[in-house]
């Protein structure tokens, strides 16, 4: 089986970052967003092996060629992969329920 090497883009550490403080002290639940942390590093080693089989989104919803998504519980991780090079891109991170289409679109 094929690996790939996934690299997070920088918005996508905000993204995490954000998510991370805000299950912190909005919700004021220091357990919770250590689980969501040690989560998401699970989620994106994980995304080593399969990032090439999760199927592509339409692009009309999108705004973008290729981008694909794999959900981490109530959130959802962005991605497009370079074949060629064996390489995952993370672009986002975002809530489930968040009108993630525009989210995209806005990158």
């Amino acid at each position: 089986m094929e690996k790939y090497i996934v690299k997070v883009s920088e918005t996508a550490e905000k993204d995490l970052e954000d998510i991370i403080s805000y299950l912190r002290y909005n919700l004021a639940n220091d357990i919770v967003a250590d689980k969501y942390k040690i989560l998401f590093k699970q989620e994106l080693k994980y995304l080593e092996n399969i990032a090439g089989s999760m199927p592509i989104l339409d692009e009309e919803l999108t705004g973008h060629k290729n981008i694909r998504k794999i959900n981490v519980r109530n959130y959802i991780i962005f991605y497009i992969v370079d074949e060629d090079n064996s390489k995952a891109l993370v672009l986002r991170v975002g809530h489930a329920f968040m009108d993630w289409e525009k989210f995209l679109k806005d990158e």
